[in-house]
């Protein structure tokens, strides 16, 4: 079966529905499926085979993991201004370094924060190494909180949202 871009124009769920079902058909029923899709993220959770087609190089073909090891994923979407995260599997905005943070906490909290905060052009650290700026995620009965530390003096925010607002009330 060959599809030329299957999954366009349909919104976040349809398009996993249908990748999934032709992921499906492939597998139940020993049919090839050859489809191009720009749903780089889908293809790299979905796909068995992916064929890479960079600008200026040969075809590059392999296991979605296989491409992102050989570091062949990232040659082929290197852009000026986006950079492919290896680590995540996901594409990531170049922005002007805005500091450095150490990160403390973990779970689920600390995830969103460490994004936000790399989406504001920090570079996150996790743990306390000695930058001069310090969030650490507070869980506790509720929802989490987080706990901003600057220049000695220390903040609490009930949203990340607050403490990226309080981290542009400082620089």
């Amino acid at each position: 079966m060959l599809l030329d871009e299957p999954t366009a124009f349909l919104d976040l769920p349809r398009r996993v529905e249908i990748m999934g079902i032709l992921r499906r058909l492939a597998h139940e029923q020993d049919r090839a499926i050859l489809l191009s899709t720009h749903d780089l993220d889908l293809a790299l959770r979905m796909a068995d085979t992916i064929w890479l087609m960079p600008e200026h190089g040969s075809l590059q073909v392999g296991a979605p993991e296989d491409l992102v090891l050989s570091g062949a994923f990232e040659r082929t979407f290197y852009s000026a201004g986006i950079t492919f995260d290896p680590q995540t599997g996901s594409f990531k905005i170049r922005r002007p370094e805005t500091g450095h943070i150490d990160l403390v906490g973990e779970g689920l909290a600390a995830i969103w924060a460490r994004r936000a905060l790399e989406r504001e052009g920090f570079q996150v650290h996790q743990g306390p190494n000695g930058s001069a700026v310090q969030v650490k995620v507070v869980m506790g009965d509720g929802p989490p909180h987080w706990q901003l530390t600057q220049n000695s003096q220390t903040t609490q925010v009930d949203s990340i949202q607050s403490l990226l607002a309080e981290l542009q009330n400082e620089c």
